[in-house]
């Protein structure tokens, strides 16, 4: 595994350590998109959410200015397309300006998005929210995800839902009659 992909692997996981290893060990903090637009590791930090990466990488010299596709500031507007008005704040406050026709997350899209988060890191309520139910009476579900080739796919989906087939009316009086006779016994 390349450098460029150990860090985009570690910001894709939010993984501040991994982020400052790759870097220390020489990938690039304006390593380029398949279009040739430079600072995807920002544009991906800031779409993620990942305020300490953010910080990191513009501690380090990331431009926080770098284009994409749709133009200038392209690390804000990854950040308002993935809703996390925390990390526009941040941009904003180390001297990025909002592009024109960005519309930036409200406060409580924000919080709901935090809210999530916490509860998928956690597993569980938030700390301070007390247990309705008793520690016996808890309820445990556990999820496994499965991954399916393509032909299992199509196995799974090309079956048909078999049909209730027509009962002839004599054999539902046949079947009736075997049933009152066993209520008489």
């Amino acid at each position: 595994m390349s450098m460029h992909s150990a860090l985009r692997r570690a910001i894709e996981k939010g993984n501040l350590q991994g982020v400052i290893a790759a870097l220390d060990h020489g990938a690039l903090i304006e390593e380029a998109d398949m279009h040739g637009d430079p600072g995807l590791p920002m544009r991906i930090a800031c779409f993620q959410g990942h305020a300490e990466i953010v910080r990191e990488l513009i501690k380090r010299g990331a431009d926080i200015h770098a284009p994409n596709a749709q133009g200038v500031g392209g690390p804000i507007r990854m950040a308002a397309r993935g809703k996390h008005g925390h990390i526009v704040e941040l941009l904003m406050a180390h001297g990025a300006e909002v592009p024109e026709g960005v519309q930036l997350p409200d406060a409580k899209t924000d919080e709901r998005r935090k809210r999530g988060d916490r509860r998928r890191r956690d597993v569980g309520p938030p700390i301070e929210l007390r247990e309705r139910r008793q520690s016996r009476e808890r309820r445990v579900t556990f999820v496994r995800e499965v991954e399916l080739s393509d032909m299992q796919w199509e196995r799974y989906f090309a079956q048909t839902q078999p049909t209730a087939r027509q009962t002839p009316l004599h054999e539902v009086a046949d079947s009736a009659s075997v049933v009152f006779e066993r209520v008489r016994d």
